[in-house]
């Protein structure tokens, strides 16, 4: 390496040293997902990324950062370690020795100080699975020659330091070039983040290719290149640099000891490694295509395109990895758009002159003291200028369409009180809590309806509150009366008959904080909208609330995406309200009334995602009733995780599958509520019957069921 690229090195160094002392600090406190300043981009990747999350209680995983990964970790480096070959330069008196990887089935790249111009690349060549296998023999290597007549572009050593390359023939080995496999090349935004975990694979000098896969941490960043603390060597110049989904983030180039200062100044030795960005590469080879031959263009084209997302179809649409959930939705208040600027997270009421913005996206637009509207389709937003008058049709009460023969919503949500606390005589049920964190994640109905901030839509005889930043309910609450309890037909609205298909928005709540049909439609391969509240718990009382009840569980709000075999393999899910009607003994006094809480639990180190769906793997249900000596509570989970992996391939009932089902556990309430982020009060707690002496004891408390008998009321 020339000396201006080396005096460059060392100077960012010394300037990044402050900055890399604070990274290291908080990833050694534990609080590594706090080292990226960039809050944009630290959002983008934990929406792409796996960052294993701590969960809470007593099994919270510490530690600076977490080195649990899936086992698909090991098996997705090895792919992207076929990639890396060992490339040793021999031109006139001069010979260097590096790594280098395939970037495209063509093309491969590695640093320019390693291979310096075309002549220095004729004169090289690429040995592949030059490594030790499983019982650590030696594998069979492949050697190719390289090709800068095909294909050569270069950058120097103190700019972006890479050297891209055609493959040549092969030289020796019976691998073909496209056993290889390559390393795309991407510039999106999300690939890395301060304070995560780099990988490498790499020849250090000269051994059979090695791999840093733990503590290398990243710990600064510059427009062009990232700083990492991990254990290369010569012979390491040209390895690709990973983040834990093994995307190609950096083109690792340099590394030095160097002596930093600790906290209380004590000199502490640091072995500092520079890459250069993948994202700054991409644009730097973007910007010089129009100037290459046509033969040059269309191989740098497709390298450039390897990584490019294009949409799936339906059916091949494939649920991705666990990754952590999305940081919290943002509401920004600007309360004088032309001179003031002011972020808040509160969900306050805008007042005049104001502009509400709540991603997912959210707008209520007023200026001056013009009548506010709520920006919805076909309606203009008022103001005191000369803007358009709305319509006359859009004026009209926001309104629900209907299905031909389809459930109707009553759409005068004013006639609905939603969940009774004190539906059981002689017991107060209230709402669960959501946890702080939770809390944070409600979302707000619009401005102008009842309790706007509290996030409660009330439906007949059940109610429920959103998780913004997942799209789905966070719980649901039901009242169901045994004596009056009616099987209401979901297609007609009638009793005894058979299932509809419209669902509904619910014009209350921003039609952005909610999944709807859209999703439902694009992942049919795999999920059906599943109700959280059953259509059948809250449809009793008169023939008309009833059948309200039963149209207003067909709401978005109450949906969830469950495996297309859910219900078929669910059965002491979907059935145990009503053996807790038919064999609870209920106080005389209570009118065989029941209440029901359920909802989603997420947990980030095993959800599986549709696109940017965390898609949850299993599901609580709580009932609570009036026993004769007491208030009772049961809580159950289901466990919808082993059916994920089978896709739908034809139309119509699946298919009866008896060796696949849904594992339900009698599990604890206290622990559905640390799993859930609620809270059930210590009513409920102290009335989980699973604390009864016939209940079996298993493990943590979780107790598999395979018969309603077993659930022990």
């Amino acid at each position: 390496m020339n000396e201006d690229a080396i005096g460059a090195f060392q100077d960012c160094v010394e300037r990044t040293a402050q900055a890399r002392e604070q990274v290291r600090k908080l990833v050694a406190s534990g609080r590594w997902r706090e080292a990226e300043p960039d809050v944009d981009r630290s959002r983008a990747y934990a929406v792409r990324h796996r960052m294993l999350m701590s969960s809470s209680g007593a099994e919270s995983i510490t530690g600076s950062t977490e080195d649990f990964q899936r086992v698909g970790f090991l098996s997705q480096g090895a792919l992207s370690a076929r990639a890396v070959g060992y490339v040793e330069v021999n031109y006139g008196t001069k010979a260097e020795i590096g790594t280098g990887f395939m970037v495209s089935p063509n093309l491969l790249i590695t640093n320019r100080h390693v291979i310096e111009d075309a002549t220095a690349a004729r004169g090289a060549q690429v040995t592949f699975f030059r490594e030790l296998d499983e019982r650590g023999v030696p594998k069979p290597t492949t050697t190719f020659l390289l090709d800068p007549d095909r294909f050569a572009l270069f950058s120097p050593d103190d700019q972006l330091d890479y050297a891209l390359i055609a493959l040549g023939r092969r030289q020796s080995g019976l691998a073909e070039a496209g056993d290889l496999g390559f390393c795309a090349l991407s510039d999106q935004p999300d690939k890395h983040v301060l304070g995560m975990n780099t990988n490498i694979v790499q020849h250090p000098s000269g051994w059979p290719k090695m791999i840093t896969v733990r503590n290398n941490i990243l710990t600064a960043r510059t427009d062009r290149t990232l700083l990492y603390e991990t254990d290369t060597e010569q012979g390491s110049s040209g390895s690709p640099v990973f983040n834990d989904d093994w995307q190609l983030v950096a083109l690792h180039h340099w590394g030095e000891p160097f002596i930093d200062r600790d906290t209380f100044g004590s000199e502490v030795p640091r072995n500092v490694n520079e890459g250069v960005r993948i994202s700054a590469i991409y644009r730097d080879l973007a910007s010089r295509m129009s100037g290459l031959p046509a033969e040059w263009q269309a191989l740098l084209r497709e390298a450039l395109a390897v990584a490019a997302s294009t949409p799936a179809a339906a059916g091949d649409r494939r649920l991705s990895p666990p990754r952590p959930s999305a940081q919290e939705a943002k509401v920004i208040d600007i309360t004088n758009p032309t001179t003031e600027h002011t972020m808040a997270t509160s969900s306050a009421s805008p007042s005049p002159q104001s502009i509400r913005l709540t991603v997912p996206v959210e707008l209520t637009i007023s200026i001056g003291q013009a009548v506010q509207s709520q920006m919805q389709p076909g309606v203009a937003v008022a103001s005191t200028s000369s803007a358009p008058v709305p319509s006359p049709a859009a004026l009209q009460p926001k309104v629900l369409t209907r299905g031909a023969e389809a459930v109707q919503v009553d759409q005068d949500y004013g006639n609905r009180n939603g969940y009774d606390s004190g539906f059981i005589p002689g017991l107060e049920l209230p709402l669960p809590q959501p946890s702080p964190a939770l809390a944070r994640q409600i979302a707000s109905l619009r401005a102008g309806e009842a309790g706007a901030a509290e996030g409660e839509l009330k439906y007949e005889h059940f109610s429920l509150k959103v998780n913004k930043s997942k799209r789905i309910a966070a719980f649901t609450a039901t009242n169901i009366d045994g004596e009056t309890y009616l099987d209401v037909d979901r297609k007609t609205g009638q009793a005894n008959a058979s299932e509809g298909e419209v669902w509904f928005k619910d014009p209350r709540i921003s039609a952005s904080l909610v999944l709807d049909q859209t999703f439902y439609s694009a992942w049919s391969t795999y999920f059906d909208r599943g109700h959280l509240t059953r259509r059948t718990d809250p449809t009793w009382g008169t023939p008309e609330e009833a059948a309200r009840a039963n149209a207003d569980t067909f709401h978005f709000t109450n949906c969830s995406p469950q495996h297309f075999r859910f219900n078929q393999s669910a059965k002491y899910w979907q059935g145990l309200e009503r053996y807790v009607l038919e064999n609870g003994t209920l106080a005389g006094d209570t009118k065989r009334r029941l209440v029901v809480f359920q909802g989603p639990i997420f947990d980030d180190k095993i959800d599986l995602w549709a696109d940017d769906v965390q898609i949850p793997s299993s599901f609580f249900k709580v009932v609570v009733w009036k026993g004769q000596a007491g208030p009772k509570a049961v809580g159950l989970v289901v466990d919808q995780s082993k059916l994920l992996s089978e896709a739908r391939h034809s139309l119509g009932a699946p298919q009866p599958l008896p060796s696949v089902d849904v594992n339900h556990w009698r599990v604890p309430i206290a622990k559905i509520e640390a799993q859930a982020g609620l809270d059930f009060g210590d009513l409920v707690r102290a009335a989980d019957t699973i604390a009864n002496a016939a209940q079996p004891r298993v493990g943590e408390g979780l107790v598999l069921i395979t018969s309603f008998e077993g659930i022990q009321l």
